[in-house]
């Protein structure tokens, strides 16, 4: 379990941050037995530059659609995070993307996640996506129609 932020990085240099108390709440997701179904919600930070640091997220519940091998993000207090967020941070915290689990320990976008990140995800700006797996995290970002996969940046 992390203590620390998490940071990636994208192949132009722009850093991806995840601070620890959210990176707990996405570890708390995790599914880790077999009756765990997927869950989903959305990333909220801020954008300061190119860079990215996500605060918070929203977590399922009520009007959600679970499985074990899918997730269905409908519940509407994804949004209420979202405005709430937004309006306690006068605008500096908003929504920066999506994040969903895996039931595998090395994570990566199958080819309905890629499908659907690009068909809903509209935003100009940089979306960040998560997948939490029950060892690793696949971190990407989409720019325009490409998916990139960023890479954990260490301190050097």
């Amino acid at each position: 379990m992390h203590e620390t932020d998490l940071t990636f990085k994208d192949s132009d240099g722009n850093l991806v941050v995840i601070i620890s108390s959210a990176y707990k709440k996405l570890y708390f997701h995790r599914q880790m037995n077999l009756e765990n179904d997927e869950a989903a919600g959305v990333l909220i930070g801020e954008r300061r530059g190119e860079h990215i640091i996500i605060r918070h997220i929203s977590e399922p519940g009520q009007g959600d659609i679970r499985t074990r091998f899918s997730v269905n993000r409908k519940g509407r207090h994804h949004q209420l995070a979202v405005n709430q967020a937004f309006y306690a941070s006068k605008g500096i915290l908003n929504y920066v993307g999506e994040w969903h689990t895996h039931p595998e320990d090395v994570p990566s976008p199958s080819l309905l996640d890629l499908t659907s990140w690009k068909k809903n995800l509209t935003d100009p700006a940089p979306s960040i996506l998560l997948i939490i797996g029950r060892r690793n995290i696949w971190v990407g970002k989409k720019l325009g129609n490409q998916i990139k996969a960023l890479s954990l940046h260490t301190q050097e």
